[in-house]
């Protein structure tokens, strides 16, 4: 089973969106066990590889607007952003 890694100020945000917004958090929570229980590359929040400039990583849907950015290896998922659209990444 694979361990999680909160990149640069990624578990503040985890943590604050546990206060500010309940269900965004819920949701995540449901991902985030789902990606080390199974396959990082699929499941719910239709995965997605991303290309060019962000080619290795990859989103899953939190919400309409709220992704999760993240990239794995056999050993570790690495979240890299959570929230806004991977854009502003």
């Amino acid at each position: 089973m694979r361990s999680l890694i909160f990149e640069g100020k990624t578990w503040l945000v985890y943590e604050q969106l546990r206060e500010k917004n309940p269900k965004l958090h819920k949701n995540l929570c449901k991902l985030l066990k789902e990606m080390l229980r199974g396959n990082p590359a699929s499941g719910t929040g239709k995965p997605e590889a991303l290309k060019h400039n962000l080619s290795g990583l990859w989103s899953r849907r939190l919400s309409s607007k709220d992704r999760l950015i993240y990239k794995f290896d056999e050993q570790y998922i690495y979240i890299l952003a959570i929230g806004g659209h991977y854009e502003q990444f």
